[in-house]
């Protein structure tokens, strides 16, 4: 809005600067002298009085006329005694500019002479000129250029006002795709950015809920069907070793489909959890030296649990000088870095490399390992919500919903960046988290 004001004040000075001094320069061409007689009639009357206190009183008379057909003036004086005035006005009588007073059809100047006290100088005032048919003119010209020069100022903002009113209309009949191009000539770019911010987030919201129903129902069936045979087989048996069993099968299922609910749940929420998200100056170092701990007491838990399986080491290449974040989450950060870390752990042979790469406008954080690796047609689709890769997650121990690299693509465009998958030297997978040193707009 600080554009759309500051255009506004610079159009109405510009106007009032340009057009007043246009129409000053013909008026002053049509009267150049208009107001000269005004400005001389003090010195006039001072000359005039001092004029007539050296006339004795009998000339007086002959003293007025001859004086009002030199100066195309009506002088004339009047008794003192004649004019009634307050005490506080008496004194502007003997001022060098005299007492200006006006009658109901003209003005005049009076002024007390020292040698003749009982009269008064009076100088009556030229009338006003009538107005000019061409004064009319002029000031019907100065209004039409205002209006025309405010309606050139009016024509881009009326346009883009029509253009969000139309986007609006056709994003409520479903048109989900309509957005504002940007232009560096709009007045209203805030109001247009906010447009598309908003539509492009209920477009995420409506396109979430859509694909949260469908994995849902479809991933729900599957240990729905083995709770429902589980529980029937527990019912029919009639040994209580084998119906512990199939309690113990029910169990499992209903933590998996607990575990399930939970997780679709929390995807669910991301989009409230951006609206009360709050950004602050952060550390990079300290951050992934927090997330690289928790990362460590994971990979030792797997190595409890699968003994044969070698403990995976995670190293960190990070720089030795500090490195701030000026616009970051650090909760959120910090959460999807674990997310790549905990993916990396299921797939990693023996190594885990953390390391930062600075730019002079951005930060990447890159997390690479030994493992598979992902093929190049999956690079773009295992950012997307409940897309598996693995076939054998269903039967995994840890169940896996497809939600943790969304999670991490999700933070990425909360803080202006991005995240994209590669191949490591070591021939694994290699993430890269790109975040702007500064926030972008």
């Amino acid at each position: 809005m600080l554009k759309l004001s500051l255009s506004l004040m610079l159009s109405a000075v510009c106007a009032l600067f340009v057009l007043g001094a246009m129409l000053d320069s013909l008026a002053g061409q049509a009267e150049p002298h208009a107001t000269a007689d005004e400005k001389l009639l003090p010195v006039l009357l001072a000359q005039l009085a001092e004029e007539a206190n050296q006339s004795v009183a009998a000339d007086l008379p002959s003293f007025a006329a001859e004086q009002s057909l030199r100066w195309q003036l009506q002088v004339s004086f009047e008794p003192l005694a004649h004019l009634a005035l307050p005490e506080e006005l008496k004194y502007q009588l003997y001022r060098p500019q005299g007492l200006s007073l006006a009658a109901s059809e003209h003005r005049y100047l009076l002024k007390a002479l020292t040698a003749h006290p009982q009269w008064l100088l009076k100088v009556q005032l030229p009338a006003e000129p009538e107005p000019l048919p061409g004064d009319l003119w002029l000031t019907l010209l100065f209004y039409a250029g205002i209006c025309l020069l405010m309606l050139f100022w009016l024509t881009p903002l009326t346009r883009q006002l029509w253009l969000l009113s139309q986007a609006t209309k056709r994003f409520g009949q479903g048109d989900l795709k309509t957005r504002l191009s940007p232009s560096p000539w709009s007045y209203i770019p805030a109001l247009e950015h906010s447009f598309n911010q908003m539509a492009d987030q209920i477009t995420q919201l409506l396109a979430d809920n859509q694909l949260l129903a469908s994995s849902l129902s479809h991933d729900l069936r599957t240990p729905l069907a083995c709770f429902r045979f589980g529980l029937d087989a527990a019912q029919e048996c009639e040994h209580p070793q084998q119906k512990d069993h199939y309690l113990q099968r029910l169990e499992q299922d209903l933590d998996r489909m607990e575990a399930m609910v939970n997780a679709f749940l929390e995807y669910a929420g991301l989009s409230r959890q951006q609206q009360k998200l709050r950004f602050s100056a952060v550390e990079l170092l300290s951050c992934c030296a927090q997330v690289a701990s928790q990362c460590q007491l994971l990979l030792q838990q797997q190595h409890k649990a699968h003994p044969k399986r070698p403990l995976i080491q995670l190293t960190l290449q990070l720089p030795e000088q500090e490195i701030w974040l000026s616009h970051a989450n650090a909760h959120w950060l910090q959460r999807a870095l674990l997310n790549i870390l905990h993916n990396a752990s299921r797939y990693a042979e023996r190594h885990i490399v953390l390391s930062i790469q600075e730019q002079s406008h951005e930060i990447w954080l890159n997390i690479s390992d030994d493992g598979p690796g992902i093929a190049e047609v999956d690079t773009l689709r295992i950012f997307q919500p409940f897309v598996r890769l693995d076939t054998d997650s269903a039967t995994a121990e840890t169940p896996q919903f497809g939600l943790g690299l969304a999670i991490v693509h999700r933070v990425a465009s909360w803080h202006n960046g991005r995240v994209c998958v590669n191949k490591s030297a070591a021939g694994g997978a290699c993430f890269s988290l790109q975040l702007p040193r500064v926030p972008l707009g």
